[in-house]
């Protein structure tokens, strides 16, 4: 017989509220616009959900909500409530979803297969098993070695605890002690006539007291940290197996997963497994000093930075995408070094400083470009800087330069807008340049040069194939010039 309870249950139902109003999320995924929004759940079970791979805890009531930032996000993100996965996308204004999927698809096709090119030097981007091999690639034996090591012989900390004793002194704690023996006082005290507590008449002494303890103890954030990356590795290599990988990867990854089983049996990795995750903690105790520890922390910071991967439902395509100005970033330095004929110099792009070269020119990424390449004006000062241009390229026979710049952004009118333009002329200054290029998402295969003053600012549209990058990057080449502070 069925009870009116079960007839009324609550359908689980998940919903995103955003400036366009409500909708409810479903089989297939809807598009929001980026701004803040609200997720509303009802009929759930737990109120802890997770959201992109990160655990979120929802109000208190039959509705459920939770506040959520998305005003520069530019993809697809995964809702997982009671078991259920739900999905829903945020579009960019600029270059909307489908100029993303473009680039990834770009950059997916580039390199020679299964080395992580789409990697980010400091391990971020969209979980693709490609992205998600190449991290193991470069990073799995070390990660290993180091968990391996704290499993062996862990740091411990010492913490305060309660305990029943039967001896009281100033360790002893009244509060607690009392609870205690009110709950069954016939077997927690003893008449005597010089007792310590006196009731109804008759003194009494506590056969034992509540005392307060120090002990070593392993359950430390940094322990949690090791064991939990643990399982974080096997997961994702789980999840890269289940694609369809050629038979070198393959063994590799079945070896790395079954060292990680071998791991998870040591004393450690059973205590604490289970323990809630200290992953996202901040950094503590040996991880400032311990080599294994600091190594961990670390890895634990560029693998956590993984969304979800296209492998799992509704549809293959979804792909989680932290930051689309990444994306740009890599995407613009494989369009410029493919039409000067360069190839790349590592399988993980940001590895190596030099990303890419060729006959006649290199193409430095995303670093801070060696001093007899090019220099800044505090370059041999007491305080040098750091400074990073996304883009350097060097011309090899002559020793000249150009700053580029990728910028995810599109002004007001179409052209690199003005925060942009204001940006590259820091670098203009810094490195004494009288011209700096940006490369923006613009939709117009045009250039734009702006000039006065011997000083100038190419603006060139990347956007695709069809972009014309192949003749504008004539304005780039035409502007050379050898940097003076080197």
């Amino acid at each position: 017989m069925t009870s009116s309870t079960d007839l009324t249950k609550t359908r689980l139902r998940v919903s995103v509220v955003a400036r366009s109003g409500e909708v409810e999320l479903n089989g297939r995924a809807v598009k929001v616009a980026p701004g803040p929004i609200v997720l509303s759940v009802a009929g759930h079970a737990s109120r802890r959900i997770r959201i992109d791979g990160t655990e979120r805890r929802l109000s208190g009531g039959t509705t459920g909500v939770l506040a959520l930032d998305y005003t520069r996000s530019t993809g697809f993100h995964r809702v997982e409530v009671d078991g259920q996965a739900f999905w829903f996308a945020t579009e960019d204004h600029k270059l909307r979803l489908e100029g993303i999927t473009r680039m990834l698809s770009h950059l997916q096709s580039l390199g020679t297969g299964w080395t992580g090119q789409a990697l980010f030097s400091d391990g971020s981007g969209y979980l693709d098993p490609h992205v998600v091999y190449g991290w193991f690639d470069a990073n799995a034996d070390e990660a290993l070695d180091a968990i391996e090591t704290v499993l062996a012989a862990p740091r411990t900390d010492e913490v305060s605890v309660r305990a029943l004793s039967r001896r009281g002194g100033s360790s002893a704690l009244a509060i607690p002690t009392m609870r205690f023996l009110r709950s069954d006082p016939r077997r927690n005290l003893i008449e005597q006539e010089d007792g310590l507590l006196s009731v109804a008449g008759k003194r009494y002494t506590p056969t034992r007291v509540v005392a307060r303890r120090r002990q070593r103890t392993v359950d430390t954030v940094a322990n949690r940290r090791t064991v939990h990356l643990l399982g974080l590795l096997h997961d994702l290599l789980s999840e890269v197996m289940r694609a369809e990988l050629p038979s070198g990867p393959r063994a590799r990854c079945r070896l790395w997963r079954e060292r990680v089983g071998r791991l998870f049996t040591q004393p450690l990795a059973v205590k604490l497994r289970l323990k809630p995750s200290a992953l996202a903690a901040p950094r503590h105790g040996p991880e400032y000093t311990d080599r294994s520890y600091i190594k961990v922390f670390d890895l634990t910071r560029t693998i956590g930075e993984f969304g979800w991967s296209a492998s799992t439902d509704p549809a293959r395509q979804y792909s989680y995408i932290k930051s689309a100005d990444w994306i740009y970033q890599a995407y613009a330095a494989h369009r410029v070094a493919s039409v000067l004929g360069l190839t790349q110099t590592t399988g993980a792009l940001g590895s190596n400083p030099l990303a890419f070269t060729g006959p006649d020119f290199d193409l430095y990424y995303d670093t801070v470009p060696p001093v007899e390449v090019i220099a800044s004006w505090r370059a041999r000062t007491p305080v040098p800087d750091a400074s990073k241009p996304d883009l350097l390229l060097h011309e090899k026979a002559t020793g000249k330069v150009a700053v580029l710049d990728a910028k995810y952004r599109v002004g007001k009118d179409g052209h690199a807008s003005e925060d942009s333009r204001k940006e590259v002329a820091a670098y203009q200054s810094l490195y004494g340049l009288s011209s700096v290029a940006i490369i923006y998402p613009g939709v117009d295969r045009e250039a734009r040069v702006i000039t006065d003053h011997d000083k100038s600012i190419v603006e060139i549209p990347v956007v695709g194939p069809d972009d014309g990058l192949e003749e504008t990057i004539v304005y780039v080449l035409d502007r050379l010039e050898s940097p003076p502070y080197v």
